[in-house]
């Protein structure tokens, strides 16, 4: 279990890398990582199956392109599904690679932009490139080379930005090759020759053979055939060393048609036969066959014998029907029908554009000059009332600010001054509450202290007085006073303080107005009737349920409320 989980996590880690590579593969490595990956895939769930579907996919691209499609469409809907962009993208291509090997050109093209405006998004170059160059090879199957230059030059600044200097190498490579279909057979040599000096660096001979190969052919167009000749050997020497037959079918056939041009016969014919042995055993090589059949068939025109020259062109028109098709061709009309119909669009619509702009212009121009001298007079006066306009606002609105200024000022200090007025007033009457009740008191046990011996009915009419004395300062009018002007001057503070400690007694909370208000115990217990100890109680009592420490200062809290 452990052992595949390994196995897993490596394939994993190096599927970023994969796309960039899967044309240097080897392929009996190739092989056992797909015996690896198919059998981890059945377990594998979720997310982390995404990128093992996505590398199943890139695999089958030569080998099985049915499957191709088969394993991305899966990996497609995982991807959108789990909001993956970066494999939604990766999907896409190898749909694209997968409907491009068979031939449903539309459908490729289709997938291959998607995947295009993703990889956009997303940036990242390796798989952006991928992806022009994937779709530049598709316009240069169906014959549009303007198109896939496009494409390809993009690759190639790609390349040169993050300076990857071997595919700059095979973006060059590329690049030669369509100016080669457009038999500009010059400038393709000149990407040719910097596309080799750049591979020579590297010491890949596959790499260095198949340009060497492709400017054999310029040459041989442009008749420099002793060149195309010694390009083509030194091409054959490497894919010996290398043991490459797919590659050497190839130079062959190519050697043979520059000897049969130099009239060397006899090597052109044993150049063939060497070709025609090697293709036998290759797999996929129709196409081989084709071309032999036509250098076979100049070969034998060459010598006169015309029977022999017939047959083998009519060989090489039956194999070539049978490669392309005419599915194959309706499918390459429709797809140039498409491409044409949309670029003749884009130039109708952008010559309309121009001649809009232009008539715009003209337009423009003539309302302008007609105008200019109007408009500049009108702004002229315009601006000249406005400056006088604003100026005429400015100072009012100057003298209107400091009108609303002093108001505000004279507002806010009259408040102050009514604020600290009640205030004193307030203040005063609680001392003048203190002060009577003070009196009250003494007077009370004053008469408490006189002692009657002998007359009863003086003792019963000083009690009486004590009772009534106290009755009235229970019932004082000025008290009640007191608390009223306090819930009316203290409402926020009162307000706040029951919001925050909604715990406090009514008692607790006038004890706390009065001690904000400043007033010492002695007077709190004067106001309240109540003695001294008790207001000290209350305080003790008010200080733990506003859980102040010892520290704190009870008046500052209550202030600061």
């Amino acid at each position: 279990m452990k052992l595949k989980l390994i196995i897993m996590f490596f394939f994993i880690g190096s599927i970023a890398y994969s796309q960039t590579n899967i044309w240097d593969e080897n392929p009996n490595d190739s092989q056992f990582e797909m015996d690896s990956l198919l059998t981890i895939l059945p377990k594998s769930i979720g997310k982390d199956k995404i990128p093992l579907l996505n590398r199943v996919s890139e695999i089958y691209w030569l080998i099985n392109p049915d499957k191709t499609i088969e394993y991305a469409t899966e990996a497609l809907q995982l991807a959108k599904q789990y909001n993956d962009k970066k494999q939604e993208g990766l999907a896409l291509i190898n749909l694209c690679q997968g409907y491009l090997f068979n031939d449903f050109y539309d459908k490729a093209l289709s997938y291959g932009l998607k995947s295009l405006e993703i990889r956009k998004d997303i940036g990242n170059d390796f798989d952006l490139a991928f992806t022009l160059r994937t779709l530049g090879w598709l316009y240069y199957d169906i014959g549009y080379f303007d198109k896939a230059l496009e494409y390809h030059k993009e690759v190639l600044e790609i390349h040169e930005k993050i300076n990857d200097k071997q595919r700059i190498a095979y973006s060059l490579n590329s690049i030669g090759l369509i100016h080669a279909k457009n038999d500009d057979c010059n400038l393709a040599l000149s990407f040719f020759r910097k596309s080799l000096e750049l591979k020579k660096s590297f010491n890949n001979k596959d790499r260095i053979s198949e340009t060497m190969k492709n400017m054999a052919i310029c040459y041989r167009k442009i008749n420099e055939l002793d060149s195309a000749k010694e390009l083509l050997e030194t091409s054959l020497e490497m894919v010996n060393e290398i043991k490459d037959e797919q590659n050497k079918v190839e130079i062959l056939n190519e050697l043979a048609l520059v000897n049969l041009k130099l009239l060397n016969f006899d090597k052109a014919y044993q150049l063939l036969n060497e070709s025609r042995l090697i293709m036998e055993r290759l797999k996929d090589n129709i196409e081989w066959i084709v071309e032999n059949y036509r250098i076979r068939s100049d070969y034998f025109l060459a010598l006169g014998n015309y029977e022999e020259a017939y047959n083998n062109h009519k060989k090489y028109d039956e194999l070539k029907s049978s490669i392309f098709s005419n599915d194959k061709s309706q499918k390459l009309a429709e797809m140039r029908i498409l491409y044409e119909a949309e670029r003749r669009e884009s130039e109708i619509k952008l010559l309309e554009q121009q001649r809009n702009i232009e008539a715009q212009k003209k337009r423009g121009i003539l309302i302008a000059s007609i105008l200019s001298s109007i408009i500049a007079l009108l702004i002229i006066a315009s601006l000249w009332n406005n400056i006088k306009k604003k100026k005429a606002i400015f100072r009012q609105s100057e003298k209107l600010s400091e009108e609303r200024e002093k108001t505000q000022l004279l507002l806010r200090e009259n408040l102050e001054h009514k604020l600290e007025f009640r205030m004193k007033e307030l203040t005063n009457l609680a001392l003048f509450i203190s002060q009577r009740s003070s009196l009250y008191k003494e007077l009370t046990r004053s008469f408490k202290s006189i002692e009657f011996k002998d007359v009863n009915e003086i003792k019963k009419r000083v009690a009486s007085l004590i009772k009534e004395y106290t009755f009235k300062l229970d019932l004082n009018e000025d008290i009640q006073k007191f608390h009223a002007s306090v819930e009316t001057l203290q409402n926020d503070f009162l307000f706040k303080l029951k919001e925050k400690h909604p715990n406090l007694t009514e008692k607790e909370v006038q004890l706390a107005v009065q001690v904000k208000l400043k007033l010492s115990s002695k007077e709190i217990a004067n106001i309240n009737n109540i003695s001294v100890n008790s207001v000290e109680i209350g305080r003790h009592r008010l200080r733990k349920k506003l859980k102040l420490d010892s520290k704190e200062n009870l008046v500052a809290f209550l202030e600061n409320i």
